[in-house]
């Protein structure tokens, strides 16, 4: 069995509690969990400190979110190329549509009104980002791509979108989805925090068109809103909330009105 870290930064210690310490799935591996109650740091800057700590530990540095309840042992992981970059759920601009892959429970907080979102996938999956929920990563690649890390002005949203972009477009890493079973606690809503995520990897990455979970994200990506459309736009002129639950009943539509259209 490879040995395999399990980083959550928490601010709600009942919810740690639940789904790591007390969880026989994943209580087995390192926990590491980190209380984020008092300084609120972002948490691209504590997943790097992590990275430093652990560089040389020759481990899977699994960064999961309190939120994320793993419903099964991790052995798939012992399968898997270090050679790239992982996660349990992102998307792909498949036929000028946004797919996500990594089929899994999305629920409020408290498990109530929960949704399947994503793709069933059996073996690993090639995609475009990740999605912030969870990354997987092998300590050996850190070590041989030194640049790529986490970006510290981001600070809770599209860190694992542009982590991907970065393996990608600047390291010639594939960035993949692997099978788990897990359930997602969290709608939220998407703020002005987010839209500035947008406005700042659109400078970053000037010219990338790629499919993010809620959004296309890079300075080409109004180009796909030509044929396809979120309910957060690319390049946001307004600053409006959007909830999370919301986008997702839409994308689910929206991908099955898609599959109908291609297999009716």
């Amino acid at each position: 069995m490879h040995d395999i870290k399990l980083v959550t930064v928490f601010i709600t210690p009942e919810m740690y509690n639940r789904f790591f310490i007390s969880n026989p799935n994943v209580n087995c591996y390192d926990l590491i969990g980190i209380d984020n109650r008092q300084l609120n740091r972002g948490l691209p800057v504590i997943y790097n400190e992590t990275i430093e700590n652990h560089i040389n530990d020759d481990c899977w540095l699994f960064f999961v979110h309190e939120d994320f309840e793993i419903k099964c042992d991790l052995a798939t992981v012992d399968g898997l190329d270090r050679r790239n970059v992982y996660g349990t759920f992102g998307a792909n601009l498949e036929h000028d549509v946004s797919v996500g892959y990594g089929k899994h429970i999305c629920s409020k907080k408290d498990g109530s009104g929960p949704l399947d979102v994503g793709n069933v996938v059996l073996d690993t999956v090639k995609v475009q980002t990740l999605d912030c929920q969870s990354i997987l990563v092998h300590t050996s690649l850190l070590a041989n791509h030194a640049l790529l890390r986490f970006d510290e002005n981001l600070t809770f949203d599209l860190y694992a979108e542009d982590f991907s972009i970065n393996a990608q477009e600047r390291h010639g890493i594939d960035v993949k989805i692997f099978p788990l079973r897990f359930q997602h606690y969290s709608y939220g809503k998407v703020t002005e925090r987010y839209h500035a995520g947008l406005r700042y990897l659109a400078e970053k990455y000037p010219s990338v068109a790629v499919a993010g979970s809620c959004s296309f994200i890079g300075g080409k990506a109004h180009e796909l809103e030509k044929k396809f459309t979120y309910d957060i736009p690319a390049n946001p002129n307004n600053n409006k909330p959007v909830g999370i639950s919301n986008r997702i009943r839409r994308f689910a539509s929206r991908l099955e009105s898609f599959l109908l259209s291609r297999f009716k």
